[in-house]
């Protein structure tokens, strides 16, 4: 039986909206502990167009649809009004691979990303997650998705679970992986590196 404790947050336990919980999630495998929801609630308040992420139809598809400077000042705002670090992001321009994203992660590090597609558990997604590991040898990029909780518990019995990875020291509760059809969007991923 899987360990029901989940250690990764998930649209509707603080708020909505997959962007942002794709950086709650980055801050919390970076520092190895959860924000506090005070710090949350005021990362989340002072978002550009919040207004989007209420409407389960819009989120990053609206005021920042392809707005990459948008996108990279909201997540350090957000991540500077979480703390428990200092964090740097940077843009991953151009085209990229599961690998080359894979290649990024380090102990200091985790990569904010845009897929549409389906991961290894859901199907047909425009998607904002957190990648925390990757396995070379099944290209597999493993993510903390802030709606895998509730597609897997669905209906009876929960099939959610989630994934030690003890080369990173994270966790993750689904994967972009090689025998699902996915794609990376193209210039909307970003390293987001605890700086020492």
């Amino acid at each position: 039986m899987p360990d029901a404790k989940r250690r990764i947050f998930a649209q509707g336990d603080l708020d909505g909206a997959c962007f942002l919980y794709s950086i709650v999630n980055a801050h919390a495998a970076l520092c190895g502990q959860p924000p506090e929801f005070e710090r949350v609630c005021a990362a989340f308040c002072q978002v550009d167009h919040p207004a989007d992420f209420l409407n389960a139809s819009v989120g990053t598809t609206g005021g920042f649809d392809q707005n990459h400077a948008l996108l990279q000042d909201n997540m350090e705002r957000m991540l500077a009004l979480l703390q428990g670090g200092r964090f740097l992001v940077s843009r991953i321009p151009g085209p990229m691979t599961a690998a080359a994203l894979g290649a990024l992660l380090d102990a200091a590090s985790v990569v904010i990303l845009r897929y549409q597609g389906s991961s290894q558990f859901a199907d047909s997604m425009d998607h904002w997650v957190c990648a925390v590991a990757y396995d070379g040898a099944r290209e597999r990029l493993a993510v903390a998705c802030s709606v895998r909780h509730q597609r897997a518990c669905n209906g009876s019995p929960c099939r959610y679970a989630e994934t030690w990875h003890p080369e990173s020291g994270r966790w993750s509760n689904d994967a972009l992986c090689p025998e699902r059809a996915y794609a990376l969007v193209e210039g909307e991923a970003f390293v987001v590196r605890l700086a020492g």
